[in-house]
């Protein structure tokens, strides 16, 4: 599935869907390939109903202003581009108020996926790979 990205804008957006122990909301992520985990700003997260009391883990940001730690907190799930993870850790942090969105979507989220970024038309989109079959595979 692939969605239209506004080419004017500094960052490929994307609308998402998560949802915490209490509720769901509809969010902006900014694609971030260079995120290796997808991060949504704390606020949304108590919002939905993530527990901050006990956080799953910790991560290690890296930063232009230097190395900071954030809490990750489980969510119930997350859909965008047509894919749905469940379960997923989601790092809480505030981004600078100057940031147009709501979290970035980071690696995890599209692991096992193919992502299709297409400057030329303005789509993003997520794809399952495909595995070429093996000459032996014809002989089954």
């Amino acid at each position: 599935m692939s969605v239209p990205f506004d080419l004017e804008l500094p960052t490929v957006r994307v609308r998402g869907y998560v949802a915490g122990s209490r509720l769901g909301d509809y969010v902006t992520f900014a694609v971030d390939t260079g995120a290796t985990r997808t991060m949504l700003r704390s606020s949304v997260l108590r919002y939905i109903g993530c527990d901050f009391t006990r956080p799953v883990g910790r991560a290690q940001l890296t930063a232009a202003t230097g190395l900071a730690s954030a809490p990750i907190v489980s969510v119930k799930q997350i859909t965008t581009l047509g894919r749905t993870r469940e379960d997923l850790g989601i790092v809480a942090h505030d981004l600078p108020d100057t940031f147009e969105g709501d979290g970035l979507l980071g690696l995890d989220f599209f692991r096992s996926l193919v992502l299709r970024l297409d400057f030329a038309n303005g789509l993003v989109g997520l794809t399952d790979p495909v595995h070429p079959r093996r000459w032996w595979q014809f002989l089954r």
